[in-house]
């Protein structure tokens, strides 16, 4: 059993090459930005330190996260947004390391991938085998994020600069998969490196 880590920067096609190593190399993905929703709901891991830390002016009458209002929050404040994750990270790094070994006790030939965007800010890379980083230029994300959120080019670039560079999260990682020109070269360039990791493996 090998664990994946995949990150990318917003626009780069990181959930494209997820579901291409589900659908095609019979992986088992996690999606830590999923279950990092999921942990603060009612019930979930994160739940009681969220309304300790915050309030609840933060939660809805039903007892839900207010996620606009927490954004709107965190996005204007460097220093919330760290308590924000100083909460969320550890919660969801404890589900991560639960559902591996789960899935290692039961079938530890499974290949698994740990898709996150912020795997690295979140310090999870101890739990993976390695990282791969999708990439693709700046100008091509921001097309992206434009046409996918229906924003602005200002918007678009405030989301982008509020990420850690490419290039940084470059030095982190074992395999780069390029994601410039569409669906069919991207299964090239990933057929490529599965095949070089399989051999290594």
């Amino acid at each position: 059993m090998t664990v994946i880590g995949l990150t990318g920067n917003i626009g780069s096609g990181k959930t494209t090459v997820s579901r291409l190593l589900q659908v095609e190399k019979g992986c088992v993905c996690l999606d830590a930005d999923i279950i990092g929703r999921v942990v603060a709901e009612p019930g979930g891991e994160a739940y009681g330190q969220l309304r300790e830390a915050f309030g609840p002016a933060y939660f809805l009458p039903d007892g839900r996260l207010d996620r606009p209002k927490m954004a709107e929050l965190v996005f204007h404040n460097s220093g919330q947004l760290v308590r924000l994750n100083n909460i969320i990270h550890p919660a969801v790094l404890a589900v991560l390391k639960r559902r591996i070994a789960a899935i290692a006790a039961s079938d530890p030939a499974q290949n698994i991938v740990v898709e996150a965007a912020l795997l690295i800010e979140a310090d999870y890379l101890d739990i993976l085998d390695e990282l791969w980083l999708v990439w693709a230029d700046d100008a091509v994300r921001l097309k992206r994020v434009m046409r996918r959120d229906a924003c602005s080019a200002e918007q678009a670039l405030a989301r982008m600069n509020n990420q850690m560079p490419q290039a940084e999260k470059a030095k982190y990682a074992r395999r780069i998969l390029h994601n410039d020109s569409g669906i069919e070269e991207l299964q090239h360039e990933l057929e490529e490196i599965w095949q070089d990791f399989a051999n290594k493996t």
